[in-house]
């Protein structure tokens, strides 16, 4: 994933709750290709580059998420 990628994930997220300059400063100073969303997140949010935001409520969506493909890739068997 690179860095607009990301910057465009975050703001259909959050908005604009963020500072783009800071945010991007500090996604060019990460390995991006070993990090999830969710990992990238956790990162900025640490840095206090995410004050605004509910990081909880990211974790939350980011586990919903592998619920729902692992419940795609094996046919449903975790449920909703």
């Amino acid at each position: 994933m690179d860095i607009q990628e990301i910057i465009k994930q975050l703001t259909a997220k959050f908005g604009d709750s963020f500072d783009i300059t800071k945010v991007t400063d500090v996604l060019k100073t990460l390995d991006l290709k070993n990090l999830s969303f969710g990992d990238i997140v956790s990162k900025l949010g640490a840095q206090g580059l995410l004050e605004n935001v509910n990081l909880d409520s990211v974790k939350g969506s980011v586990v919903d998420e592998l619920k729902s493909k692992a419940g795609s890739m094996l046919g449903g068997m975790f449920g909703k």
